[in-house]
């Protein structure tokens, strides 16, 4: 994963953890987890699942926010890679990190979920590799570079590529054709980290605050036109969890930063998400394979809540102990 630093204060040469974006990937982490485990389980409520179709519920908002954290977190690093390695390098490093997650998620389907077609790391691989190259603009331009990228999938959208989105419906995000529709979070995102980067909390605030509200009015426009579809990225979709993300990190950094007071779970969640994601997958296969889809409600939630406590236990530990996964 990119770094998650702030730059060194002046007159000081250790880099500072930006906390409030720990918590929002944390928070991605928090509801991921018992999400997956309990997709499969019948018992388990359609709210607390990916909408089947049209619509829009809790787990749909996940894969926003942890992009839009992604997105946050390369605006950290970039140019300060650039000045320490040169472009090649920088380049060099951002395509073996993504390849790396490309290859784990297809792993993945061939080790283990046989039945899928294009899985989330797979998603984050390609979503990263395409975002990165939107790095070199500057905020404002690359802001403009994200809205026309969505157009372009508008555009596209009844002279085919929608009809390659729909036969890719099954993977929950498209497939390999929803890149430029995801890769709105991570450019959008980049864009305004850079803006708040080096102010003060209450830029950052009503910075991510006004963005949040500009992306859902305009997903609550496009619902008029268009529903809400997680599945073929609907344009309705994409502005509107765009938005919920921007709210999230105001609500993280006014609470982080500005009443200062910590989510030390939270943070750890978001501090080894990466390693987290692998090891609820394998513990979510483990468990449907010793449970049948039809267990009880009591044995469905019991089997979600124990995978996601198991994971905060292992966060904890490796953040207690400094030790960070990434690539």
């Amino acid at each position: 994963m990119p770094e998650n630093s702030l730059p060194p204060r002046p007159g000081s040469e250790k880099k500072k953890r930006w906390e409030a974006l720990d918590d929002l990937r944390g928070l991605a982490v928090l509801v991921m987890v018992p999400v997956n485990v309990a997709a499969q389980f019948t018992a388990v409520p359609a709210w607390f699942k990916h909408a089947p179709a049209s619509g829009l519920t809790v787990a749909d908002f996940v894969v926003p926010v942890f992009l839009f954290s992604l997105g946050l977190s390369a605006s950290l690093s970039f140019a300060r890679r650039i000045a320490k390695d040169g472009l090649a390098k920088t380049f060099l490093h951002a395509l073996a990190r993504c390849a790396a997650l490309f290859v784990f998620g297809l792993l993945g389907i061939l080790l283990v979920d046989h039945e899928n077609s294009w899985e989330i790391l797979q998603m984050l691989g390609a979503t990263g590799l395409f975002s990165f190259f939107f790095l070199f603009l500057s905020p404002w331009p690359r802001l403009a570079a994200a809205g026309l990228l969505l157009a372009g999938v508008e555009v596209l959208r009844p002279l085919g590529l929608g009809a390659l989105m729909r036969g890719w419906y099954d993977t929950g995000i498209a497939g390999p054709w929803g890149t430029f529709s995801l890769s709105f979070f991570a450019i959008s995102a980049s864009a305004l980290g850079e803006m708040m980067k080096d102010r003060a909390s209450g830029f950052r605030v009503l910075a991510s605050a006004a963005m949040a509200l500009l992306l859902a009015i305009g997903g609550l426009v496009a619902l008029r036109y268009q529903p809400f579809s997680k599945h073929l990225l609907s344009l309705s979709y994409v502005l509107f969890t765009g938005g919920a993300a921007s709210g999230l990190l105001a609500l993280c950094i006014l609470w982080r930063e500005t009443l200062r007071w910590p989510l030390p779970l939270v943070g750890s969640l978001g501090r080894n998400p990466l390693l987290l994601y692998m090891l609820h997958s394998v513990l979510g296969v483990l468990a449907h394979a010793l449970l049948s889809d039809d267990v009880s409600a009591p044995i469905a939630w019991s089997t979600s809540l124990a995978i996601l406590a198991l994971c905060c236990a292992v966060a904890r530990v490796l953040d207690d102990r400094k030790l960070y996964v990434r690539l």
